[in-house]
């Protein structure tokens, strides 16, 4: 029901047991789990040991209240939605409702129809909900682990470069080749940045048909073009005080551009079909895997908007670039795809597996290792991932490299050596340090005199 992911589950209250039948049968209709009980008592018993997507109770009830019954539930399951049924209709009685926390308030008697019309509305809320949830925690997980693990001089340096721009509102241009993770990074810069409660709204320039371009981004005014029934609100304006992200922006046409720029220049837009401005204070995050300067001088994408969106550029280097960090990245698709797949303990790389990674060349870079990651674990028995777990393509590739850098890149204990040296080098304190390479203090020390560090 309305984009729900589960079946919505109701509990109903009511001491008239017919009614409390009707409203069982009625809410099964609706492809709804309906449990039902006569008191409030009973009531806060059930929801001790269960959890419901929402409450419907009666307000006058022998024992406690429906009134009081919401507000001993908002204590237990603050998230539940609760709704408030009475033959005692009165403006009073539903601000008292209201008030307690009710959701909405329907009166008795009330046809079928009603009832139907509150259970999707309440619906629709608990799927924005849900989506809501889903879109927070994908946030925090990109802004959270972009960096984490990584300390390739490559990542240091970009790390250091958006952690200066993203706390202003400075228009940043993110470049670099396709799977290199400028989505994910644009939400990094977005979460440390002061609109970070704010709306993050991402605009795939390519994934919308160019004659509706304008009308989703820009919104359009009833009657604008045909089907246009109603005024519509564009991206920019979902995205007030907060962060518009358009990647693959080099593909906007030269229309998009032009309105892009004004933007950009007088912070205003106009809908399509409107003549009125609307001043907007958004973020301007971009993102492209084009050359913009080429595409300049070859007269296809426009000079002042480049110079416009190029405040702040940040290459994302390519994976092959920063081959230190393939092994921690390796390491937290896995264990997110063992999550993601089997519930189990986490399996780690064999040494094998390990020499195919690093000696690849990364074509689609951090997209394509995940994806292989989530493959092995696929294939995997629950034991470490072997080279057999790995794509054909990655061994055969990973094959033609020589057999002496084959060698070097399969020493494990040079890769440590130089892993470690690398963090030290950071000039981080060694707690810090040992955080970074995932270890305790005291192993970081004992690695050092091992390796004839200290």
């Amino acid at each position: 029901m309305n984009g729900l992911e589960k079946t919505l589950r109701v509990l109903v209250v009511d001491d008239d047991s017919a009614i409390l039948r009707m409203l069982l049968l009625s809410l099964k209709a609706m492809a709804c789990e309906a449990r039902g009980v006569e008191s409030g008592e009973a009531a806060l018993e059930v929801m001790r040991g269960e959890r419901f997507d929402m409450l419907l109770t009666d307000v006058r009830m022998t024992g406690m209240s429906g009134i009081e019954l919401i507000q001993e539930a908002a204590g237990m399951h603050p998230d539940m939605l609760c709704a408030v049924m009475t033959a005692f209709a009165s403006y009073e009685n539903a601000v008292e409702a209201i008030k307690a926390g009710a959701f909405d308030y329907l009166p008795k008697p009330f046809s079928t129809e009603q009832l139907e019309h509150l259970i999707k509305k309440m619906a629709t809320v608990v799927a924005l909900r849900q989506e809501n949830a889903k879109l927070r925690a994908k946030d925090s997980a990109a802004s959270s682990s972009w960096f984490d693990g990584v300390t390739s001089p490559a990542s240091v340096a970009l790390q250091a470069l958006v952690d200066r721009v993203a706390p202003s509102d400075a228009t940043v241009l993110l470049t670099g080749e396709t799977g290199s993770g400028k989505t994910e990074l644009a939400r990094y810069i977005h979460r440390r940045s002061n609109r970070a409660d704010r709306p993050f709204i991402e605009v795939v320039c390519t994934a919308i048909a160019e004659t509706l371009f304008e009308s989703e981004v820009f919104g359009h005014v009833r009657g604008a073009f045909t089907g246009a029934i109603r005024d519509h609100a564009g991206k920019f304006e979902m995205a007030d005080n907060g962060t518009l992200f358009l990647d693959e922006i080099g593909e906007l046409s030269p229309a998009a551009q032009t309105k892009l720029l004004r933007f950009l220049e007088d912070q205003v837009i106009e809908r399509v079909g409107g003549n009125r401005p609307l001043r907007l204070n958004v973020r301007i995050l971009a993102a492209t895997n084009r050359d913009l300067r080429k595409m300049v001088e070859e007269k296809t994408f426009r000079e002042d908007l480049y110079y416009r969106l190029n405040v702040f550029e940040c290459p994302v280097p390519a994976l092959r670039e920063r081959r230190e960090d393939i092994l921690p990245l390796a390491m937290r698709f896995l264990r997110a795809a063992a999550v993601k797949y089997s519930g189990n303990a986490v399996p780690g790389i064999s040494e094998s597996a390990m020499g195919a990674l690093i000696a690849y060349s990364w074509p689609g870079n951090i997209r394509e290792l995940r994806n292989v990651m989530e493959r092995a674990v696929l294939l995997s028995s629950g034991q470490d991932i072997r080279a057999s777990d790995l794509p054909q393509s990655l061994l055969h590739a990973s094959a033609a490299v020589s057999n002496d850098a084959r060698e070097r890149i399969c020493s494990l204990r040079e890769m440590e050596e130089r892993h470690i040296r690398r963090v030290l080098g950071l000039g981080v304190s060694m707690d810090r340090a040992a955080e970074i390479l995932g270890i305790t203090t005291v192993t970081l020390w004992r690695k050092r005199k091992e390796l004839g560090l200290a």
